[in-house]
């Protein structure tokens, strides 16, 4: 029997967590991030320690609902993502794992689903990853060919996804797929590993803390209750999954971007080329400041954003208009604190230059800046579509 679930995303009913917990909450994510500030992103053992101790300290629950092990709404999971940033090490899998699985799953799966991998997810001990983009369609998902055509006993996936993150490290696929009957979207979960899954990894020139692969699905074979919502009804269900992502890569900018200034203001203060720091000449502080001023506003929109996904509506406005500010933002940060750094900002000491590169990837994914803008250009202003 096919498994359904409600169409429409119902607004969050977790109630804030008060002043003190948050702040409680911050302290704690920042020491965390704080903790690996000098390893590299791409430093994958590392990258899995800080994970396990995110995990072991239960931050990944904290936007799911109280009968799932959550405590908070979005706009915790979202502090916690910034304040991890902020301390030095951002966690890639709270992007991919777990607000972009815990949402889909949270809105959209059976109560069987909700119950059998809300709390894994919240926990750690299940790792999702998301397969989505296709080498032929990019941005334009009406182009998708990777097809689920309904069986017997369930379901058959065939196509190909690209830049999957974390395929090698993660429990569950949830794969993108054409409903064969309807032409519309459908969301099945993929165990992993899976013997009819064949992988090849992306040679990525940026330091992340996955690793990125294409992955072929040739005559994969899942059972019914592997369909996460309506058969051809996914497209809500993609979105609400999509929207939180955007609004954790932008917490994660702007905490990057935190960190970049905070190196540089330490920097420019202790360093003196003819006779006085660096930091006391207009020059360098302003663009700093600037910077600062910048990725302010972008956390109030990160914030405007997550108001908008808690209240179960089309967030779709908010949540790009975060990620475009937040990118630009922290890329800014970034910028102007290697400026400040001089030569030094270059080598691998400093890490500035590694932080630089990875903030200029937020800019293009996920969702490069361009199609964010179309989409705002449409729901904000009223524009015809470009796309």
């Amino acid at each position: 029997m096919t498994v359904t679930a409600p169409t429409s995303a119902p607004a969050a009913t977790t109630e804030p967590i008060g002043p003190d917990e948050r702040a409680a909450l911050a302290d704690l994510a920042f020491g965390l991030g704080r903790r690996y500030q000098d390893r590299r992103f791409a430093d994958l053992d590392a990258a899995r320690d800080h994970w396990k101790e995110v995990c072991d300290a239960g931050l990944p629950a904290i936007s799911l609902s109280p009968e799932h092990g959550g405590a908070g709404t979005m706009s915790d999971l979202l502090l916690v993502a910034e304040r991890l940033a902020a301390g030095g090490y951002p966690a890639g899998k709270l992007t991919i794992s777990t607000a972009i699985g815990g949402a889909v799953i949270l809105r959209h799966g059976s109560e069987e689903q909700r119950s059998r991998w809300l709390p894994a997810i919240g926990d750690g001990s299940l790792r999702f990853c998301f397969a989505l983009t296709e080498p032929g369609a990019g941005s334009n998902a009406a182009n998708m060919r990777t097809t689920a055509t309904r069986t017997e006993d369930g379901w058959r996936i065939d196509g190909e996804k690209t830049y999957i993150s974390a395929a090698d490290d993660s429990d569950v696929m949830l794969v993108v797929a054409k409903d064969a009957e309807s032409g519309g979207f459908s969301i099945l979960a993929l165990p992993l590993p899976c013997e009819q899954l064949q992988m090849t990894p992306v040679d990525v020139h940026v330091g992340v803390p996955e690793r990125q692969w294409t992955v072929y699905l040739d005559d994969v074979r899942v059972p019914h209750d592997a369909l996460v919502g309506r058969p051809g009804g996914g497209a809500r269900a993609l979105f609400d999954g999509l929207n939180p992502e955007r609004l954790i890569v932008a917490a994660q900018a702007v905490g990057i971007g935190r960190w970049c200034l905070e190196k540089a203001a330490e920097y420019a203060g202790q360093r003196v080329v003819f006779g006085v720091p660096i930091g006391t000449h207009q020059a360098v502080q302003h663009p700093l400041a600037e910077a600062l001023v910048d990725l302010e506003a972008a956390w109030a929109l990160i914030e405007r954003g997550a108001e908008a996904y808690e209240a179960g509506g089309n967030a779709g406005l908010a949540c790009n208009m975060a990620k475009v500010k937040a990118c630009d933002a922290g890329l800014k940060a970034a910028d102007a604190a290697l400026q400040s750094f001089g030569g030094s900002g270059f080598t691998g000491e400093t890490l500035m230059f590694e932080r630089f590169g990875y903030l200029r990837l937020l800019r293009s994914t996920p969702v490069s800046r361009e199609m964010a803008l179309n989409q705002i250009a449409v729901a904000g202003l009223g524009l015809p579509r470009s796309y």
